[in-house]
């Protein structure tokens, strides 16, 4: 079934490509086109199809040919993706939205509207017409907002990651301060001693907060496993150890 910029549903009679061979013509179009407009938005907007929403603040450069949005977030957030390893990975701050047709050597365009975000021009594809994001190839997942440290420790993919790091910590050791993309917290096995020391401190406010995330337990877990962080609207909010 094909979907068009209205929600009506027609079908398709084209062949359809496989995966690896989807929107090869549209990438290799755009590659090279120059930014045809650049808006930085005003309040956050929706990514089409992909769940994904752009912050106030981005940076939007669609292209002259409509092929491609070249995306730039504003400072404190970057996008996550799946495909690249955590030991690999360096938070981007840029992608590329871009839509992808299903027939062979068909590509179609992007549009963006004011209040609405942006999405795919269903009408410059006979097949079916696809957006997503991307960074050097590897799907992008979704935005997170890294000065959101509660949100960003509460996410799956970080929950799992923290374990990663955190495996072969000794069960004598009180606690251990530990880094994730560029983001601090302590992994905490001995509240009491730890709780004597921690000091959330910002520039001598009551602004920054002691934070605390329970990782998800698992089966033969005596006790849940705790991180730590501070959080709070002021500039150096991070835990430190007295």
């Amino acid at each position: 079934m094909c979907l068009l910029s209205s929600l009506v549903f027609v079908a398709c009679k084209k062949k359809e490509q496989s995966g690896s061979e989807v929107g090869e013509v549209a990438v290799a179009t755009a590659k090279m086109a120059a930014c045809g407009k650049e808006i930085v938005t005003d309040k956050p907007v929706k990514a089409g199809e992909t769940g994904i929403i752009l912050p106030a603040g981005t940076k939007l450069c669609i292209t002259t040919d409509n092929l491609e949005v070249r995306i730039e977030l504003p400072a404190g957030y970057a996008f996550l993706s799946k495909d690249l390893p955590f030991t690999e990975r360096a938070l981007p701050v840029f992608a590329t939205y871009a839509c992808y047709c299903s027939v062979v050597n068909n590509a179609c365009q992007v549009f963006y509207m004011e209040g609405m975000g942006f999405g795919c021009l269903q009408s410059s594809c006979t097949g079916a017409c696809t957006g997503k994001f991307t960074y050097k190839g590897y799907s992008v997942n979704r935005v997170i907002n890294l000065a959101d440290k509660t949100s960003f420790f509460s996410l799956a993919e970080i929950q799992e990651e923290i374990r990663n790091i955190i495996k072969d910590v000794s069960p004598i050791e009180a606690y251990g301060k530990f880094s994730l993309l560029g983001v601090s917290f302590f992994f905490v096995q001995d509240e009491k001693i730890f709780l004597e020391k921690a000091t959330c401190d910002c520039e001598g406010t009551q602004a920054c907060k002691l934070k605390v995330v329970n990782l998800p337990s698992r089966s033969g877990e005596e006790t849940a496993k705790k991180i730590y962080f501070c959080e709070g609207g002021c500039n150096g909010c991070e835990l430190t150890i007295n």
